[in-house]
């Protein structure tokens, strides 16, 4: 099983989210992609759902953006991962209007 984090924050950097990552997964095997300044995608493999489900707590903490997805292959994660952000980004705006 492939999981992935995509992590989006605006004023936390790449270079800072990599290293963040890196310390919690170092002895995991995964694969780490910038995607710009404000966002960063893991792949771990053969890794237990609990972890990447305390992982997205540990980073829901920080008001850091976070998709998560698992599948057989990398671009099932993705796609799963990519749908959880775009819900959580969408449901953050749709607040914003009705607070306004």
């Amino acid at each position: 099983m492939v999981s992935c984090l995509i992590l989006y924050h605006s004023t936390i950097t790449s270079l800072t989210k990599c290293k963040i990552l890196r310390a919690m997964f170092h002895e995991e095997e995964f694969e780490i992609n910038v995607i710009g300044e404000n966002t960063v995608i893991i792949f771990l493999w053969n890794l237990d759902k609990e972890k990447v489900w305390q992982a997205v707590v540990n980073f829901e903490t920080t008001n850091m953006k976070i998709g998560y997805g698992f599948g057989d292959r990398k671009n099932d994660a993705i796609k799963e991962a990519e749908a959880v952000l775009e819900e959580w980004i969408f449901t953050e705006k749709a607040g914003e209007s009705l607070s306004t």
